[in-house]
């Protein structure tokens, strides 16, 4: 499971909600595991802040049907916690959609669904929080990298570690090397699986680069890329050798790079208005902290004899962060006064339907002291 923010935050409610739901309420394969969408939509249009709304999935690699309801319940409600420390549920509004439409068939080697494979998709659970304190009014903001990032890191690790399908085994884990791909080759607007060839062949020369699209020059860059990582002798050791590879090797112009992403372009890839097209490549080569012992039967074992010290290292990374993040809420929402309870009298209301309950009448005795009255 990996936990994803969304970057859209500043349209009116029904941009998320149609876009989970449905226009109609009626997206195939979706339905609403807790709260209320009229309700998340309405307090998103009433929030008076820039940000409006915060959103977000848990996306498993299990099947829908894999996990049960109750540990579906469960994590939303963990996740909550974790988001919230020190609020009550009433400070708060969070709605919980479910997908399982994605990857419900097989496909071939063109993409296309091969009919008879159909089963439940992969289990998503998705959720859209209206950026406001309840009970204050006062801005909430569920979620941010600088101060957050660390404690939702943990409790995701914990919940992998712990959770187990309806069969009793683990879930997957994001985390380990053996799920690490070298490149994504899904990127882009090309079909899943891609229809080009991907395997491993160093272009000789610069001009045998695939220019005939954004898609075609990305994949001609991943080979050339896996033909290099694939040498005995790679000279690829680390991020630096990787951008100089694109950019001296290949002729590329860096755009950009980022933690797990690098951006370039190429001078004969141009688009509409005749400027260089920007594409991006994703994957482990070209991670922030790259180095080709990542991919090695290596970091494998070196993974698995860290169980016990991750395990260590993310019960307290969760723990601390809750602890910092209770106090924080705490004095941020310290004049958020819990309303008093309704002293409402309910009253049963009685009709002729009502079912009466049968009443033994006792008979009347007189217990009263007899006198005897005398007379003249």
């Amino acid at each position: 499971m990996i936990v994803k923010f969304f970057r859209r935050s500043k349209e009116r409610g029904s941009k998320p909600i149609n876009y989970f739901l449905g226009a109609e309420k009626d997206r195939k394969f979706a339905r609403v595991l807790s709260g209320d969408p009229d309700i998340t939509e309405h307090l998103i249009n009433a929030t008076k802040f820039e940000n409006k709304y915060t959103s977000g999935v848990l996306s498993f690699a299990e099947r829908a049907d894999e996990i049960s309801e109750a540990d579906k319940l469960a994590i939303m409600r963990s996740f909550e916690t974790t988001l919230f420390p020190g609020l009550d549920p009433d400070q708060y509004d969070i709605l919980w959609i479910e997908h399982s439409d994605k990857d419900r068939f097989d496909v071939d080697a063109d993409g296309k669904q091969i009919e008879g494979t159909e089963r439940s998709g992969r289990l998503e659970l998705n959720f859209v929080i209206p950026c406001h304190e309840l009970r204050t009014g006062k801005r909430l903001q569920p979620f941010y990298a600088g101060t957050d990032l660390r404690r939702v890191n943990a409790w995701k690790n914990i919940i992998n570690r712990e959770l187990k399908t309806l069969k009793g085994d683990a879930v997957a884990d994001p985390n380990d090397p053996r799920r690490h791909r070298k490149i994504n080759k899904y990127l882009g607007s090309a079909p899943k699986p891609s229809p080009f060839d991907l395997t491993a062949k160093k272009d000789s020369k610069k001009s045998e680069l695939d220019l005939a699209g954004r898609d075609e020059l990305r994949a001609s860059i991943h080979r050339h890329m896996l033909a290099m990582l694939s040498e005995r002798n790679t000279e690829l050791h680390d991020r630096k050798a990787v951008v100089h590879e694109l950019t001296t090797g290949l002729d590329l112009i860096l755009e950009n790079t980022a933690n797990k992403s690098i951006t370039i372009s190429h001078p004969l890839l141009l688009d509409k208005n005749q400027k260089p097209l920007r594409i991006r490549l994703e994957g482990g080569i070209y991670n922030k902290d790259f180095t080709p012992e990542n991919f090695t039967a290596v970091a494998n074992e070196k993974y698995d004899n860290s169980r016990i010290r991750r395990k260590i290292k993310d019960d307290n990374n969760y723990e601390i962060g809750m602890q910092i993040k209770t106090e924080q809420n705490k004095e941020l929402y310290k004049d958020a006064i819990a309303p008093p309870p309704l002293n409402i009298a309910v009253k049963p209301v009685i009709t002729a339907e009502t079912q009466q309950k049968s009443t033994e009448t006792l008979p009347v005795r007189d217990n009263a002291p007899k006198k005897h009255v005398y007379r003249p």
